[in-house]
């Protein structure tokens, strides 16, 4: 109890001693914070939070070139009288540039950049051959098209962002977005490889699964012609790690807005001028895959 109460204490001689300054000081200090601590400080005092409010503090929130962003925005943005509320706005829904093959947020924590690289921005192999890949809308995709898995066997998905018009100084996440149809297969008994790197150097693999609950099948059902796993197929759960020797396994997520996510490896944004590459493939097991639906490639600020 002693403890907490000395907390409570600092904390209010902290904001008595800023509600003491002129409101262009405290400014200036609350645009060191964060933009959730700029909101709850906002909520001491009237002086504190015309000073929260004030351009001058969500101007250093928001990334240097935002106008230019918004102005290649292909989605209607509102007229806000206040930059916090530009800042709100973008944090919490994303906009289309790019022409569509793209979409850009904010991250509500700390300001930092976020992009979504659609199935159009991404390099799909085969992904313009009808007999391999369909291209569809849905409407629960923030995109105009999504990419279809026909079927295929050679699965290799990959796309590349520039590190300079991301947010400096910061580690990032890349994830691939997607779903699997009612009738997919291939996925759930074989792995992927995923990896993030710079462009033209070669990057460590990772083994990742697609399937949420990936089951084992015995070698004798990949002979040759393969057959489509059936009902009747004697499948047996995966109850150890597939294959042995990896212990480093990757599993998708299910995002709020329905799709699955898989975490496809982190950078760090030290040199501005390197080019990221994003990659998703298997093209090592010649298994045959179809009901695979690619929204696209998500890179935001890597969790604390």
């Amino acid at each position: 109890m002693e403890k907490q109460k000395d907390e409570q204490v600092s904390e209010m001689s902290t904001c008595t001693c800023l509600w003491m300054l002129p409101e262009v000081c405290i400014a200036d200090i609350l645009a060191l914070t964060s933009p959730p601590n700029v909101c709850s400080l906002s909520l001491v005092s009237k002086s504190l939070k015309s000073a929260a409010d004030s351009d001058s503090v969500w101007a250093k929130f928001l990334p240097s070139d935002y106008r230019s962003i918004i102005a290649s925005s292909s989605t209607p943005i509102p007229e806000f009288p206040s930059l916090k509320q530009l800042f709100v706005y973008l944090s919490h829904n994303h906009i289309l540039i790019d022409e569509g093959r793209k979409s850009f947020s904010l991250d509500k924590w700390t300001g930092k950049k976020c992009y979504f690289l659609s199935a159009r921005d991404l390099n799909i192999t085969w992904g313009d051959t009808p007999e391999y890949w369909g291209w569809t809308s849905l409407p629960e995709s923030r995109f105009p098209e999504v990419a279809r898995l026909e079927v295929i066997r050679w699965l290799e998905i990959w796309g590349t962002i520039r590190a300079g018009i991301l947010s400096p100084l910061t580690s990032y996440t890349a994830f691939f977005v997607y779903k699997l149809e009612e009738d997919s297969y291939g996925f759930d008994t074989r792995y992927m490889e995923v990896s993030v790197g710079i462009s033209g150097v070669e990057s460590e693999m990772r083994v990742a699964y697609l399937h949420p609950e990936p089951l084992y099948v015995p070698e004798y059902l990949y002979e040759s012609p393969y057959t489509p796993p059936s009902p009747y197929q004697p499948y047996v759960r995966l109850e150890t790690p597939w294959p042995d020797e990896s212990d480093n396994l990757t599993f998708p997520e299910l995002r709020d807005d329905g799709w699955f996510e898989l975490e496809l490896g982190e950078y760090y944004t030290g040199n501005e001028d390197d080019c990221i590459e994003l990659r998703m493939q298997d093209v090592k097991t010649g298994c045959t895959k179809r009901g695979l639906i690619v929204e696209g490639i998500e890179i935001r600020p890597s969790s604390m």
